[in-house]
């Protein structure tokens, strides 16, 4: 399994709460679509204004083939100008002995 983080920072709460509403009715139904999808949370600042996506992934391939994707580009378009900088993402690998 392979989880892909991508994080996140917004100006404000109005925007967090924004980008939440984008996340939860568009990008979540469109993930459950893509091959290899497993599970994904959502989780926000306590307090704060950065937000993190945590998405599971059966393989490498079937992460960085969504990561690639028009799904995913459209999510980028549809929230980056509630974002401070750019989502920064990171790819980590199921530990196993």
């Amino acid at each position: 399994m392979y989880a892909r983080m991508v994080i996140g920072e917004t100006v404000d709460d109005d925007q967090v709460q924004e980008f939440t509403r984008i996340y939860e009715s568009e990008v979540l139904p469109a993930l459950k679509s893509e091959p290899g999808f497993a599970s994904a949370q959502l989780m926000i600042e306590d307090g704060g204004t950065m937000a993190v996506s945590l998405t599971v992934w059966r393989t490498r391939d079937d992460c960085i083939k969504y990561h690639s994707s028009r799904s995913y580009r459209q999510f980028v378009a549809k929230t980056q100008h509630l974002l401070v900088g750019n989502f920064v993402v990171k790819l980590f690998k199921e530990y196993s002995r």
